[in-house]
């Protein structure tokens, strides 16, 4: 495991109030079973194990214990026991993989989350990643992938409302048709395989659409109106999010 012997010197108290969550993964949320579960050994029990910190300015940031953590936010602790270590970004990006990934039923979006500031601020390469997580290049692509899609399904995948299986699938297509797709799912019970079959006619159709210029004009060429709707919804989405 990742975790240290610590001397009881090492350990300190500090105001909840002056610890943030941590930067890189507050983004992901914890499933709400999960996090219930924490909360009432919590307060049965305390907390058993300090938190590990960091400094970050003039506050203190969670880099293990993110669950305890928030258990004791919702249980409105005014001080908790913590370890104060001296992480840089990276050695807390690192440390948070190697932790989240112990858990025994790991969160995927905090994987996902995890391994894009490792790509954005500290250029690792899908196989550099692939490394770390024992995977192929491609696996890593599929877990980041999951974060284009809308927070609601994102919600759904942390909740294991929706399979990781279902989520890569759907994580190909526009927003408003993922989520098309995950109500879809829910209603007919589809299994993954089904899915997928969708998902590549879906695509498949696509790719049957025409765009040319002619007297200063676009033109937009599609086999169906079904499909010419598919496309429109796919630009108001990227006008969407550029706005």
């Amino acid at each position: 495991t990742i975790e240290k012997n610590y001397s009881l010197e090492q350990v300190k108290y500090v105001p909840l109030n002056l610890i943030d969550d941590n930067q890189f993964i507050k983004k992901a949320k914890i499933a709400e079973k999960n996090l219930k579960e924490y909360e009432e050994n919590v307060k049965e029990n305390g907390l058993i194990r300090p938190l590990i910190i960091r400094k970050v300015s003039d506050r203190y940031e969670i880099v293990i214990g993110r669950r305890l953590f928030i258990a004791c936010k919702k249980l409105d602790f005014k001080q908790v026991s913590v370890i104060i270590e001296n992480f840089d970004d990276e050695e807390t990006l690192l440390i948070l993989l190697a932790d989240t990934l112990e858990q025994r039923s790991y969160n995927v979006i905090e994987v996902a989350y995890i391994l894009k500031n490792l790509k954005d601020k500290f250029n690792y390469r899908n196989k550099d990643l692939a490394k770390l997580l024992k995977k192929s290049p491609g696996q890593i692509s599929n877990i980041l992938q999951l974060l284009n899609l809308p927070k609601e399904i994102l919600r759904d995948i942390v909740n294991n409302k929706l399979t990781y299986g279902h989520a890569k699938a759907i994580s190909r297509l526009d927003n408003g048709e993922a989520l098309k797709m995950t109500k879809l799912i829910y209603e007919e019970k589809l299994n993954v395989r089904e899915i997928e079959d969708l998902v590549n006619k879906k695509e498949k159709k696509s790719k049957n659409c025409k765009i040319f210029t002619k007297n200063n004009e676009i033109i937009i060429l599609t086999d169906s109106k079904e499909e010419q709707e598919i496309l429109l919804d796919k630009i108001n989405q990227l006008l969407k999010e550029s706005n």
